[in-house]
């Protein structure tokens, strides 16, 4: 046994915390050092694909308060995830698997930036940079990394010049828009 080993599909709740108030399957690592391997990717695919496709990720950080968040995440094509910023907080996105969308906007929603982020990329915004992110595959796996702690609803300011993804039709011509500007370089 190493301390580092992981199980998500038979969790040790000393070593791991299920957030059951996350908006998608999420774990909190409680014990140091951690390790991401093969076998937990492959769990996080599968309690994805249990959870009905839902997004799923591993926090290496033991919780919401946290001063450094550091999380694996799988998302899926198909699902809309709002540009957003966050006050005083950059934020690094490193794609492992997959290809990621990935866009930066100015204050009135102009997109100044837009790329295919594919396995080994790195991207990072700046504190009060509106951002979005837009999975190009089925699936993506990244390294997502920020300052914490989560402060909720008040974690990402969400901007009046982007649908709120309550009108599907307005989101999905939205979408189509950003993937309209993706670079694929």
């Amino acid at each position: 046994m190493t301390l580092s080993k992981i199980d998500l599909l038979n969790p040790d709740r000393n070593k791991l915390w299920f957030d059951d108030k996350a908006k998608a399957v999420a774990f909190f690592c409680l014990t140091r050092p951690v390790r991401i391997d093969q076998d937990v990717i492959a769990d996080l695919r599968t309690l994805a694909a249990e959870n009905g496709g839902q997004n799923a990720r591993i926090c290496l950080h033991a919780g919401p308060d946290a001063v450094h968040h550091d999380m694996v995440v799988l998302e899926h094509r198909g699902k809309y995830y709002r540009p957003h910023k966050h006050a005083d907080k950059g934020e690094a996105f490193h794609v492992m698997d997959g290809a990621l969308g990935i866009f930066a906007f100015n204050e009135t929603g102009t997109v100044i930036d837009a790329h295919v982020l594919n396995p080994g990329d790195i991207y990072r915004v700046e504190a009060g940079m509106y951002h979005a992110v837009l999975p190009q595959s089925a699936q993506v796996l990244y390294h997502e990394n920020k300052p914490g702690p989560f402060l909720g609803d008040g974690d990402s300011i969400f901007p009046d010049w982007a649908p709120d993804g309550a009108n599907q039709q307005s989101v999905d011509d939205y979408v189509d828009t950003l993937n309209a500007r993706l670079m694929k370089d």
